[in-house]
């Protein structure tokens, strides 16, 4: 049998999957997924980036993760601060320091180029990168994606919550379009292991549609 995670996005599509098949399995979760009430502990969490528009809001996202015993993939500027490098003038001056759970990882040249490309690990244009990627170093051998939508129109009706940022830049919705289509591209020409997309209503059209409840109740066997 195939050893498989579970990515887990932040898409509005959250609010109508059945997350509760997802009790048990390896499930990596990502940024802002605390504020959502999951029936489920994650496994993994990941965050390299944060919002120009909440920027003090990384700390009260990590910690809760690192405090129930997740193995975190963090940014390194989260461990002991740092001047940010990608033309915003601000700090983040207290890091949270070392925990035994924790990686912390620097962003790549790709971030600040606004470009990606597969390497270990690559932080640019969505986290999504970061993510398969990682799962990749991990070991698995089979990926399925959970609320990945991949269409991005207002931050209202894009995420799980409507609160989910608190402003956006009024190029939000067509700079995250180019991105997340950039990025699956990249990561379906190039990722070693399959990968699967369970998104309910997605519009990825990079990977096989399986559902959920398929997916748990069978093992979808490498090919």
């Amino acid at each position: 049998m195939s050893s498989r995670i579970f990515l887990l996005g932040n898409g509005s599509s959250l609010k109508k999957t059945p997350l509760h098949l997802l009790k048990g399995q390896d499930v990596m979760g990502v940024n802002k997924i605390g504020m959502m009430d999951l029936p489920f502990d994650l496994k993994y969490y990941v965050k390299v980036d944060f919002s120009a528009f909440d920027p003090n809001d990384w700390r009260e996202e990590i910690m809760p993760h690192v405090e129930n015993g997740e193995l975190c993939l963090l940014w390194d500027a989260f461990r002991a601060g740092a001047e940010i490098g990608d033309g915003n003038r601000e700090f983040i001056y207290d890091g949270i320091g070392d925990f035994p759970n924790v990686c912390f990882i620097p962003r790549c040249k790709h971030h600040y180029l606004r470009q990606a490309a597969w390497h270990p690990i690559c932080t640019g244009l969505n986290s999504i990168m970061t993510m398969v990627i990682w799962a990749t170093v991990l070991d698995y051998d089979e990926i399925i994606l959970v609320g990945c939508d991949g269409l991005y129109s207002t931050p209202q009706e894009d995420h799980f919550t409507e609160d989910y940022y608190k402003a956006v830049d009024p190029d939000y919705a067509n700079r995250n379009n180019v991105n997340i289509q950039a990025v699956h591209k990249l990561i379906a020409e190039n990722c070693p292991i399959p990968i699967y997309d369970a998104t309910v209503d997605g519009y990825l059209t990079q990977y096989p549609k399986v559902k959920l409840e398929d997916v748990v109740a069978t093992r979808i066997l490498q090919s």
